[in-house]
């Protein structure tokens, strides 16, 4: 009997015990979660800045943290979505790119005589419906990106080096095809696919037909921007990929150490 009290009593004091540990064990964890909570609130309202280009002039707009990440998820979103939608039905990446395309130039006007000219988010350029050249690069760019084509833009000078003017590189079966999202213009190699960087470089006579002889920019003539395309660099981060939460963090990320310069 006396074994047996014994024992009674020393289950009664690991049972309290382990009554003990388990109450201390969720109040540290409560508190965990409080602290966790109050950090993540004070993160969130810290303030942030956004600019806001109209007309030349740029304005630099306060929010906080939270509302700038929710309004970069909503693109995001939107940016997949209207993705999907234009290359619904197309079989191949270069049928994708080819109705991204078709959609920018169907879909995007130049800026209307009289009306503000914007440098802000890719999708408000959508959402207005006009832009200037180097924006329809943008967006046929982006929505190449979220098609998941790797894609940028970048300005060649022409021959003089007196100007510049935007013209898209999208990747298609390893080769970094050239696209003028502006006005719809690609060029075919002698082989019939779309004219790669090197194609144009090893024969500058692909960038003819569709009146591109009498095309100018700037009084320039329009095919004196493609002499030397190589020239120009893919950024690490490019803009599209920026658009995307985990390249945007990584971006974020390169920035404040310093070795971001690359990908602007």
């Amino acid at each position: 009997m006396l074994n047996m009290q014994k024992y009674i009593d020393r289950l009664g004091c690991e049972t309290k015990r382990h009554c003990m540990e388990t109450r201390n064990r969720r109040i540290h964890i409560l508190l965990a979660i409080v602290v966790v909570l109050a950090a993540s609130g004070i993160i969130m309202n810290l303030d942030t800045t956004i600019m806001v280009g109209r007309d030349g002039h740029y304005a630099q707009i306060h929010m906080p943290l939270y509302a700038k990440w929710t309004q970069f998820m909503a693109r995001h979103y939107e940016y997949e979505r209207l993705a999907r939608q234009i290359t619904a039905g197309s079989n191949t990446d270069e049928e994708k790119v080819l109705a991204i395309l078709k959609w920018t130039r169907e879909n995007l006007k130049d800026v209307p005589p009289g009306m503000p000219i914007y440098d802000d988010h890719i999708l408000y350029t959508i959402i207005r419906g006009y832009a200037l050249p180097e924006q329809f690069q943008d967006v046929f760019t982006n929505l190449c990106a979220y098609s998941r084509i790797p894609a940028f833009y970048g300005k060649p000078y022409d021959k003089s080096r007196t100007a510049k003017y935007a013209v898209s590189f999208v990747e298609l079966n390893g080769k970094w095809r050239v696209f003028d999202a502006y006005r719809g213009i690609y060029f075919r190699n002698k082989s019939g696919e779309i004219a790669g960087i090197d194609d144009i470089e090893k024969d500058p006579s692909i960038v003819s037909g569709k009146n591109v002889e009498s095309l100018t920019v700037y009084d320039i003539p329009y095919r004196d921007f493609f002499y030397n395309l190589s020239g120009i660099a893919k950024p690490v981060i490019a803009r599209p990929q920026r658009q995307m939460p985990l390249s945007r963090m990584i971006y974020e990320a390169r920035r404040a150490l310093g070795c971001g310069k690359e990908d602007d």
